[in-house]
């Protein structure tokens, strides 16, 4: 039976105008597998209707709680929801992402077994902004990996899938102000230098792309942070060595980007029906999109065709260049 008073588990999820996608969210964790859970909503100030809609999931089942504070961002706002747990696990959910049924299970029995482990994380599903499938994102998954990836300056972990052991968090101090955008990364360095971190290989999370996700919108900053977060990390355990330069990740900032990014990427995951929604929406903003056109013919041309057509077109390449040099 759930224990109310002291749950194993604490889902925390911190809140801002997610109204389109926040009863999903809420959803996922109402059909965990795991019954022994609270959840800690946290609404950042919201100006749209996400308090009405944490109010009432909370009038409807006690093991939901909801704290509203004004405004503070998002590092106040997930500390906040840390501080409130009352489970000896913490599980980070974003408020338009979604929990596959048996990830709080399966977290919770790794953590339980693996004693050195402070957190562990998931392979994710990442969607559209309508939740059809883009591709799946998959990580290291030893200790060893994942914390050399973390020196290095990549992000080998999946912030909205992760389960932290409460004491492990709170003795490296949460998550820093000043590091925003990046807060992640940050915590994640401070963890391995208590314990170890791993991942799951299997899929546990369904991650939204949207153009108004955070990482769309700061990507300089977050790449600005993580600078900071390494050179402190390598100044605390001592590492003399330079700062590896980190290649800036692209984020799409416009619709046109976004459908780009999407179609190109639910290629790579085998979604055909997404490549072919993505492409349309392209060629609706814009008839002559070439992208778009090249996109949507490669549905109709289907994966082995196309990469017929796209080898035959690289082998090409040098001839082209050649007879453009001769016409010059």
């Amino acid at each position: 039976m759930p224990n109310s008073i002291f749950p194993e588990v604490s889902v925390v999820i911190p809140v801002f105008n997610a109204s389109r996608y926040l009863a999903e969210a809420l959803e996922s964790v109402l059909s965990q597998t795991l019954r022994d859970w609270e959840l800690i909503a946290v609404d950042d100030g919201s100006t749209d209707d996400s308090l009405s809609i944490l109010n009432r999931y909370a009038a409807a089942d006690p093991r939901i709680r909801v704290i509203p504070m004004p405004h503070a961002g998002i590092v106040a706002t997930r500390n906040t929801g840390i501080h409130s747990a009352r489970g000896q696990f913490i599980a980070a959910l974003d408020n338009d992402d979604a929990m596959l049924p048996e990830r709080l299970e399966r977290q919770l029995e790794f953590l339980r077994s693996h004693p050195n482990v402070v957190a562990v994380g998931a392979a994710g599903l990442l969607v559209d902004a309508d939740g059809d499938p883009i591709c799946e994102r998959s990580f290291p998954t030893s200790c060893e990996e994942i914390e050399l990836e973390l020196l290095s300056g990549r992000n080998p972990l999946m912030q909205s899938c992760m389960m932290f052991r409460r004491e492990s968090i709170i003795r490296v101090g949460c998550y820093q102000d000043g590091r925003n955008f990046s807060e992640d990364f940050d915590l994640f360095l401070r963890l391995t230098e208590i314990g170890c971190i791993a991942n799951l290989g299997d899929v546990l999370i369904r991650q939204r792309q949207h153009i108004s996700r955070a990482s769309a919108s700061h990507y300089e900053d977050q790449n600005r942070v993580v600078m900071w977060a390494l050179r402190d990390a390598y100044d605390r355990r001592k590492i003399a060595r330079d700062l590896p330069v980190i290649e800036g990740s692209w984020h799409p900032s416009t619709p046109r980007d976004y459908h780009i990014r999407c179609a190109s990427d639910a290629w790579d995951g085998g979604h055909i029906a997404t490549v072919r929604k993505h492409a349309r929406a392209l060629l609706a903003e814009d008839r002559l999109s070439l992208r778009g056109m090249e996109l949507y013919s490669r549905t109709l041309m289907g994966r082995p065709a196309y990469h017929l057509f796209a080898k035959a077109k690289s082998l090409l390449r040098p001839l082209k260049s050649i007879l453009d040099k001769d016409a010059r």
